[in-house]
């Protein structure tokens, strides 16, 4: 085919991949229409996800033909969501195998497998397991075209014969009558269970004296002109400096092993109106305090009004989730599926313990809960990192030094 014939064909549009576990997502809404001629980096859709909502753009020029997938359709990961005249899209993250679309068939498939080659273990997606039982198909005798044989929608597609070139209906959503609230509500249930199921977590607690780096945080917040200093931010900068301290901590499970991560990234829980989103501070070790401060506030704000970026998804071994404005004196959390910890902060509390003479002396704790992947690291070095966390807590000076070699 030569380059004017290229430029004509109708190649897909495909959902993208925006996490390592991302296996289906939301599209939440369409910023264009069939003919719309649309310009490399000009937003095209909008899709959610149990941890973000990002906006899609363009990578190139080309006219938008025809949409396949309505407002509100969950659609599988790969999947063509509509067709122009740009060029084919991959969906995967460089962490996973790409699915590249080509004019002749809009997926090129992976070499096939069938579940009985991946060791007698069924593989297979959320989507293709519902589509399965819809229509009455065994998905053991359906072949698997995604990694590791994995049995994917498309898959079932064929098996049932309702697949053409181009895949279709089956990737709208199998739960018309869900509102948007309650597909994101099902999104997180799924990843949350799976993390309750695969992740042998194990649960550090300390308490930290909360007082220093409450002055601390009062005295950079006299500076009118300054970005707001919250102590989340001081939290996180406290986080990212025990996580750069200790290096053998910063690793997530991939493919059977720990694999350590070349940047120090650390999620913040924040509420919006979809749920709980944790958007990624990336390289929060190299950032002092207020310029961590400003860069969590703009996430922040992002999360909430659904316009988050790719970067908001980075890779990172940690989150944060502090309820301490609750009132809440302590929390275990559910370690997210991409990561290896979660900090769960509490409320300061006011009790008497010994000062430095001996003496009874009222002081304000915070405790904090350390929830730990079992597979990707033991209890000593996970130990270690929290009582180095717990230590720039209660001496926060520590924070505002730059660390040597950053």
């Amino acid at each position: 085919m030569d380059s004017a014939q290229s430029l004509d064909a109708e190649l897909p549009i495909v959902m993208p991949k925006l996490g390592l576990t991302m296996q289906e997502g939301v599209l939440a809404e369409w910023r264009v229409e069939p003919g719309d001629e649309v310009v490399a980096g000009q937003i095209i859709f909008v899709v959610e996800t149990d941890k973000i909502s990002n906006e899609i753009e363009a990578p190139a020029a080309g006219r938008i033909t025809r949409l396949l997938a309505e407002t509100g359709a969950t659609i599988e990961v790969g999947a063509p969501v509509a067709l122009w005249t740009g060029q084919a899209q991959r969906a995967a993250d460089a962490s996973s195998a790409a699915v590249q679309a080509s004019p002749r068939t809009g997926i090129e498939r992976a070499p096939l497998r069938t579940a009985a080659e991946s060791g007698g273990r069924l593989l297979s997606t959320p989507i293709a397991r519902r589509m399965a039982a819809l229509h009455n198909i065994a998905l053991a005798s359906v072949t698997g075209t995604g990694p590791r044989g994995r049995i994917q929608a498309r898959d079932v597609e064929s098996a049932i014969g309702q697949r053409g070139a181009i895949v279709t209906a089956q990737v709208a959503r199998i739960r018309p009558d869900l509102t948007r609230e309650q597909e994101m509500r099902r999104l997180i249930a799924q990843r949350l269970s799976r993390s309750k199921a695969e992740i042998p977590h194990f649960y550090l607690s300390a308490d930290a004296k909360f007082d220093a780096l409450a002055a601390l945080r009062e005295d950079l917040g006299r500076d009118p002109a300054a970005p707001k200093l919250s102590v989340t931010a001081l939290f996180v900068a406290a986080i990212a400096r025990a996580l750069a301290e200790h290096p053998d901590a910063n690793v997530v499970w991939r493919g059977d092993i720990a694999t350590p991560l070349a940047a120090i990234g650390v999620g913040v829980a924040v509420e919006t109106p979809l749920g709980v989103m944790a958007p990624v501070l990336q390289d929060a070790d190299k950032l002092a305090p207020r310029e961590l401060a400003a860069a969590m506030a703009g996430a922040i704000e992002r999360a909430k009004a659904g316009k988050m970026r790719p970067g908001d998804a980075a890779p990172a071994a940690i989150s944060i989730s502090n309820v301490g404005m609750f009132g809440v004196r302590s929390l275990t959390p559910i370690i997210d599926p991409d990561q290896t910890y979660i900090l769960g902060v509490g409320a300061p509390q006011h009790v008497v313990r010994p000062d430095a003479r001996g003496k009874p002396s009222a002081v304000r704790e915070i405790t904090l809960t350390l929830a730990c992947d079992h597979r990707a690291v033991d209890g000593a070095p996970a130990a270690r990192l929290l009582s180095t966390i717990v230590s720039l807590i209660e001496s926060p000076s520590r924070l505002l030094i730059a660390r040597a070699g950053a």
